[in-house]
């Protein structure tokens, strides 16, 4: 893995909440939430949707750019709230006195991506049949999730809390994942606040506005362009460098347990040997240009058939393999909890073993990528996106996404692609993201 530089200062406050706040004790209580709801403000009557548009940062959500969305949104006659993304250790999901799934012990539990938003907002953003199980003091679980461990409506759930506790909530729908953003659990922040998840991480626009109107107020109030921030519209083309949510990703790569009370200083903790055996080699394994990495046995063949092609195209010397051995790969056999956007903490996708990391000096994290973009294009045809895109560009990171990426045309940043799927270099645009993947990256961080 990479040795990336982190704020001491974010690491001791992430110890200060996740290492000793998140492993609850074997007796610790199980506080069990039920009844209704309180909204903070009355709740407008939806008859149908509208747009969407989130505004979110790599960090937590700061003043001047929350009050900058909510005066864009203003200028536009259009409704805006601030919303919360993190990703909480589930400790087992329970049916009346029969477990369905359980977690190996105290301290361990399966990370579990979370969006919520206030009570009174969920029925003019996701419509009112999804807000009605939340205003009733239940979440609303999406498909995947749901599929994975066999959760059905009434089913309880035990989330792990910031200050050591465990909260239970139980599933009052199980909703198709687009319907909500792609997230894995949806509730209201009210609910989201019993778990310690505090932070605003974005600012959602939605409702019935003129595109153009909120656009040109965007780009006024200096949002447009702002390199510190993201902004996804529901109307957005598929973007190639998008990244998959965390339902779908342990759909194709496995679903892990992590042990949330033995963090490191870094943030890295052991996974169950069970996934581990499965999905991962017990070391680093042989590629194609004289690449070694340790890689989640679903990526291997279309890690191999990428490198192969690169090395076919005579590409082979735009990669530095003996940075890419010894700094680069895509894991080390653990996962990894950053305190990026929340306190509860957002997961890597290394600790799936699904990126792979290459040429890591030249293409730090936050720089501008200088990554040969015929390679960028080769990755994307076998199923990878790339990290040059990212909201904090990171040029070394090759993600993948489990579909070919090489065709979508969008204006990318950085190496956009080209016509017909071509490698070489030209200049042509490319594209964003739709309402049903809207919350997909909550609870993850895109490194």
């Amino acid at each position: 893995m990479p040795r990336r530089q982190l704020g001491v200062a974010a690491l001791v406050m992430m110890c200060a909440l996740l290492g000793q706040s998140l492993a609850a004790p074997a007796d610790a209580p199980v506080v069990s939430i039920e009844g209704a709801a309180a909204a903070g403000a009355p709740a407008a009557y939806i008859t149908a949707l509208g747009d969407a548009v989130s505004i979110f940062q790599t960090g937590e959500l700061t003043a001047p750019i929350r009050d900058a969305a909510f005066a864009a949104a203003s200028d536009a006659g259009a409704a805006a709230v601030t919303g919360r993304g993190f990703s909480a250790g589930m400790t087992a999901v329970r049916r009346g006195a029969t477990t369905i799934q359980q977690s190996s012990g105290p301290g361990w539990g399966f990370p579990m991506s979370i969006t919520a938003f206030p009570l009174e907002a969920l029925g003019g953003i996701l419509g009112r049949s999804i807000a009605a199980p939340i205003s009733e003091g239940t979440v609303v679980m999406g498909q995947t999730s749901a599929g994975l461990r066999g959760a059905v409506v009434g089913d309880r759930v035990d989330l792990m809390t910031a200050g050591g506790g465990t909260v239970a909530f139980t599933i009052g729908m199980v909703a198709a994942d687009s319907a909500i953003g792609s997230t894995e659990i949806l509730m209201s922040t009210q609910q989201a606040s019993l778990l310690g998840a505090a932070l605003d991480t974005r600012v959602l626009i939605y409702g019935r506005f003129d595109r153009s109107a909120l656009q040109t107020a965007l780009a006024q109030r200096g949002l447009a362009g702002n390199s510190k921030v993201r902004i996804r519209q529901s109307w957005d083309a598929p973007d190639p460098d998008s990244t998959m949510s965390m339902s779908r990703t342990k759909a194709l790569l496995g679903e892990f347990q992590m042990n949330y009370s033995n963090l490191t200083e870094l943030g890295w903790t052991a996974v169950d040997d069970a996934w581990r055996n499965q999905y991962l080699p017990p070391a680093r394994e042989d590629y194609p240009a004289g690449i070694k990495a340790m890689c989640n046995k679903t990526v291997k063949g279309d890690l191999t058939a990428a490198l192969q092609e690169v090395v076919d195209a005579g590409l082979a010397g735009g990669i530095d393999v003996a940075n890419s051995n010894s700094y680069g790969g895509c894991s080390p056999g653990q996962a990894r909890l950053a305190r990026i956007t929340q306190s509860l903490g957002s997961v890597s996708r290394h600790s799936w073993g699904q990126p792979i990391d290459i040429n890591t000096i030249t293409n730090c994290q936050g720089c501008v990528p200088p990554m040969d973009c015929r390679i960028v294009r080769i990755f994307r045809k076998h199923n990878f996106a790339w990290g040059g895109n990212f909201l904090t560009p990171d040029g070394m990171h090759f993600e993948w996404v489990g579909e070919v990426r090489n065709m979508l045309q969008y204006p990318s940043k950085y190496c956009p692609n080209l016509p017909g799927g071509q490698v070489q270099s030209a200049n042509v645009p490319p594209p964003p993201t739709s309402r049903g993947t809207l919350f997909a990256d909550d609870g993850l961080v895109q490194e």
